[in-house]
């Protein structure tokens, strides 16, 4: 039986719509530093993969999408092992028009993409992540106040990321909102929307309650070699 595109979507998205950015060492696959932290090896990864993965990391820290099992070689430095929760949007209500206040992002506002991130923390947004595209935001006195975009994408699957609002603007509903409209360009485009919320993240509720349905439990582990 053919794996689900969803139980690897680092790996799946790296040797396919995403081939043009694959770093690669035999079985191992990242994206550039500037792009995303992501990488991937087989989840039965040998020594040799672990060995593959160690070149083309360098002196960075990968992160992996891993089933919850995982182990991560002796060798290599854990910085981060956390429970994530994959859902996919079965009963998300995509009817409707964009709404006259959410813009799309481009290249030219990824200096406030980047305040924005850094101050919310929704996930790594790095200088050229908006280059995935389909990223929409609010912006208020020309400071961008929410915003929500897209980050894997797989055939037939395209995760929604980046979800973050300022503290001053929270309460007014702009997460559904911009998660509604990202989800909506996606079924345009053909595909369906996924994502990912670490376990213990209140923003669960809000993902089931806009009609996402969870597909399966794994975990992000942050590896580095030892010494690098």
């Amino acid at each position: 039986m053919n794996a689900h595109p969803l139980d690897d979507p680092i790996g799946v998205a790296l040797r396919t719509r995403h081939a043009h950015y694959a770093l690669a060492e035999g079985a191992a696959l990242r994206y550039p530093s500037d792009v995303a932290p992501f990488g991937s090896i087989p989840f039965d990864a040998t020594d040799d993969d672990w060995a593959s993965l160690a070149t083309i990391a360098g002196a960075d820290t990968i992160a992996m999408f891993v089933p919850s099992e995982f182990d991560v070689a002796h060798g290599w430095q854990t910085h981060l092992d956390l429970g994530l929760t994959q859902l996919t949007d079965d009963d998300v209500d995509t009817s409707g028009e964009r709404l006259s206040d959410i813009v799309d992002l481009d290249e030219t506002d990824v200096p406030e993409m980047l305040r924005l991130t850094a101050l919310t923390r929704p996930g790594p947004f790095l200088p050229r992540t908006v280059e995935f595209g389909g990223y929409v935001g609010v912006i208020e006195g020309g400071r961008l106040m929410a915003m929500a975009g897209r980050r894997l994408s797989v055939p037939g699957w395209v995760e929604i990321s980046a979800v973050c609002a300022d503290p001053e603007v929270r309460g007014r509903g702009y997460a559904r909102r911009l998660i509604t409209e990202v989800a909506r360009g996606i079924r345009r485009d053909g595909d369906r929307a996924f994502l990912h919320v670490a376990h213990g993240n209140p923003a669960r509720g809000l993902y089931e309650a806009m009609g996402f349905v969870v597909r399966r439990d794994s975990k992000v582990v942050d590896v580095s070699p030892s010494g690098a």
